[in-house]
């Protein structure tokens, strides 16, 4: 008898947590594609979660199973928009001992996301918001280069891993934001080169060259 009820429970518990499991994805997809909608339609600052949960066709106590509040939506929300892109520089990362930062296809593919969604950075980098998504945004972006030089003889930079990781977070995300406040002024091509140089030469290492339209710097 013991054995049979041992052997029972797997059984009587896999289906009802893989059908939970589908309905969970199924519910923070509503939520994140209503987030995303509305912020590109209002803004988000002034966004409740009515209306989130209004346009999702959803009860706010459902919202309350999966976020505590908007911000955690869309930390989240950010967190699988740049889950999506890192699938797209998988090739260039995996082979690099700073995930992928030493390619330029890295920056091209970036600055190229950041274009697709410039409604959707700007909006939350500029509001009330922008701390906290800055902060999010960076310890993403570092995380990638951090596992990367975390791997066996992986940093032969003579710095601390968490220094070299945080230094090009801090590059490309302030990058990104000067890009998109200033109305985009360079092209894909230009922010990518850039980028990357000063990323990897930092100011003193581009002093000599040219800048896509600009003269050098002296």
């Amino acid at each position: 008898m013991k054995m049979t009820s041992r052997l029972s429970v797997p059984a009587l518990s896999t289906e009802p947590v893989e059908r939970l499991d589908r309905r969970k994805q199924r519910t923070r997809r509503l939520l994140h594609d209503s987030l995303l909608a509305l912020i590109v339609e209002r803004g988000y600052d002034d966004l409740t979660i009515q209306d989130i949960t209004d346009r999702a066709d959803l009860r706010r106590a459902t919202f309350y199973l999966h976020y505590k509040d908007k911000d955690e939506l869309l930390i989240a929300l950010l967190r699988e928009t740049f889950d999506k892109l890192a699938q797209q520089l998988e090739a260039e990362s995996s082979s690099d001992a700073l995930a992928g930062k030493t390619f330029l296809k890295t920056y091209q593919l970036m600055f190229a996301h950041v274009a697709e969604n410039t409604v959707l950075y700007r909006t939350i980098l500029g509001g009330q918001v922008g701390a906290l998504v800055s902060r999010s945004i960076r310890e993403y972006l570092a995380g990638h280069v951090l596992r990367a030089l975390s791997s066996e003889n992986a940093n032969d930079f003579g710095l601390p891993d968490e220094v070299i990781a945080h230094y090009i977070a801090g590059v490309e995300l302030s990058l990104i934001t000067w890009w998109l406040e200033n109305g985009q002024p360079f092209g894909i091509e230009a922010m990518a080169e850039m980028t990357q140089r000063l990323v990897l030469e930092g100011v003193m290492g581009s002093s000599q060259q040219v800048i896509p339209g600009n003269r050098p710097i002296r």
